[in-house]
């Protein structure tokens, strides 16, 4: 019986990961969908405000690289499961959505 519910629980969540990317993919690729809007954003944020944008991204690069050095030196972290509960969560938000409007 545990081994079922072990099964089933592994099922169930990659089901909803697999709900959410496909969520994340249809909402970023779409025509006027986030990619479209976010690069717009961003070409506008450099227009308008250079400094702002540049400090922004030396941050985010100096954070990836934290991140990245940590990764590799192997220190054990939750961030891997933290990051599949919220598309987990997503996931559900995405079947929810689909119920309730009709569309994805």
């Amino acid at each position: 019986m545990k081994q079922f519910l072990t099964a089933l629980e592994a099922i169930i969540t990659l089901a909803l990961v697999v709900v959410a990317i496909a969520g994340i993919a249809y909402h970023t690729f779409r025509e006027g969908g986030l990619l479209t809007q976010g690069l717009g954003k961003l070409s506008d944020a450099y227009i308008n405000h250079p400094l702002i944008a540049l400090a922004v991204t030396i941050s985010a690069f100096f954070a990836y690289r934290a991140w990245r050095q940590r990764k590799v030196s192997g220190r054990d972290t939750k961030v891997f499961d933290y990051f599949v509960y919220v598309l987990m969560a997503l996931g559900i938000y995405f079947i929810g959505y689909y119920t309730i409007k009709g569309e994805f």
